[in-house]
């Protein structure tokens, strides 16, 4: 009788580790970022697609609602395809380029803007730098364009007459503004969620943080998983039900946890609920 409860228990516990691992899987997203095409051709330009190409890249593989299709396959496919992978990419070919790396969403983007400018007012004088970038982010499997939009990063120095003022370092301070704007889109195309830590007095902390897009004034739903949702023909997992418990407002945030202030709260929070955006 022991060993037959145990060999149940075993059982049990595999089954809820799959279950567990397919709903995971079924809620992060595969994304192929092409390279981006610098539509001015200057050096401004160049150095600036570079910083997005690297912030927009990096900040997703950080990101843990999305995997990044690994360079070297994106090249193969474009050798496939018999395309240069120059950061000159349509929407068609965007979709084959995704479908081929099991992608659901390729990131295609046009640097359409790079400049410096000095700057003079009654109380400062320097120099401000601002880029605008073009993105589109396609749906690989319905061939939808879900994001068409150009995002703008600045960055502004006074000047000092004992340092100069370096245009990489205005331009980087830009360019990764702008890059941080086109993961917010992604952050909020497929809402990343994650799990309460523990609750104490108004306060509520979780395992999400700036590396994963988290930023102080957010606000933030906690929510308690039910049953999960299985498609009753194909029998794919889809999801899980969902029950809204409240919300919180984020006032803290490190590397890899934030803490948000309860503003609605129709249980008690406790460790384990979710939250996400």
């Amino acid at each position: 009788m022991n060993n037959r409860l145990k060999r149940l228990v075993c059982l049990f516990m595999m089954i809820s580790i799959l279950c567990i691992s397919v709903v995971c899987s079924a809620a992060q997203k595969k994304v192929a970022v092409t390279d981006f095409s610098n539509s001015i051709g200057n050096s401004y330009g160049r150095f600036s697609c570079g910083i997005l190409q690297s912030e927009v890249e990096n900040g997703l593989v950080q990101n843990k609602n999305y995997t990044v299709v690994e360079r070297a396959s994106l090249d193969r496919i474009f050798r496939e395809l018999g395309l240069q992978n120059s950061g000159v990419v349509d929407s068609n070919s965007a979709i084959q380029i995704g479908k081929l790396a099991g992608a659901d969403y390729t990131v295609l983007g046009n640097v359409v803007s790079a400049d410096i400018m000095a700057f003079n007012n009654i109380l400062y004088e320097g120099y401000k730098a601002k880029v605008k970038f073009a993105v589109k982010i396609v749906d690989n499997k319905t061939g939808v364009i879900l994001i068409s939009d150009i995002v703008e990063g600045t960055k502004s120095e006074m000047r000092n007459n004992n340092v100069s003022v370096s245009a990489e370092n205005l331009l980087n301070g830009a360019a990764t503004e702008a890059a941080h704007k086109v993961l917010d889109k992604l952050n909020d195309l497929n809402p990343l969620s994650g799990t309460v830590l523990s609750v104490n007095g108004d306060f509520v902390y979780f395992d999400l943080g700036f590396d994963d897009g988290v930023k102080t004034g957010d606000i933030y739903t906690v929510y308690k998983e039910g049953k999960m949702l299985i498609h009753p023909v194909t029998g794919e997992v889809l999801g899980t039900e969902e029950e809204t418990l409240g919300t919180i407002k984020i006032c803290e945030v490190k590397s890899n946890y934030a803490v948000g202030e309860i503003k609605k709260e129709k249980v008690p929070f406790k460790a384990g609920n979710k939250v996400k955006r």
